[in-house]
């Protein structure tokens, strides 16, 4: 004869410490996106300033970050964005999965009709990226092997990047 086992029933007392956690965990695990907009520009200075000092850290303000909530539907992280000017933005995030900081710059393409985005690391790596930006008057150089730039990420008629 097979038994099922029947889980025991245990009331939790409303002043209880399990009470007590079961309504922590579910005020910090879900939180609103006015929260999420400010923990994110929060994480995206914090990242600024730790590794980028000498840079980021002295170009941008926390006035310059704007954070954005989490998109459950298309599995997206909450983000903090900076534009720099000139069609050129900063988008920052924290890898869910291992819990890093991740820092991309996002210039328009020389051929004029997208953005190319390229993930940064460290303050050597942005240093580098931006004497090559300088040269082509802040706009990375369109390569024809990649797919489309039209197709992939689409400029507003006056060139501005911006949502």
């Amino acid at each position: 004869m097979t038994e099922t086992l029947t889980p025991p029933t245990v009331a939790v007392g409303a002043d209880s410490p399990l009470a007590l956690l079961f309504d922590i965990a579910l005020e910090i695990g879900v939180q609103g996106e006015d929260e999420q907009r400010d923990n994110a520009e929060t994480a995206a200075l914090d990242h600024v300033w730790n590794a980028y000092p000498d840079t980021l850290g002295k170009a941008l303000d926390d006035d310059d970050w704007s954070g954005r909530p989490a998109h459950a539907g298309a599995v997206l992280e909450p983000c903090a964005v900076a534009y720099l000017d000139g069609g050129l933005w900063l988008h920052h995030t924290v890898d869910g999965d291992q819990e890093q900081d991740v820092l991309t710059l996002i210039a328009p393409c020389t051929c004029g009709n997208g953005y190319v985005d390229t993930v940064l690391d460290g303050e050597r790596d942005l240093l580098q990226v931006l004497t090559d930006l300088r040269a082509t008057g802040g706009r990375f150089p369109h390569d024809s092997g990649w797919p489309d730039c039209d197709s992939q990420r689409r400029l507003r008629a006056w060139g501005d990047a911006r949502p």
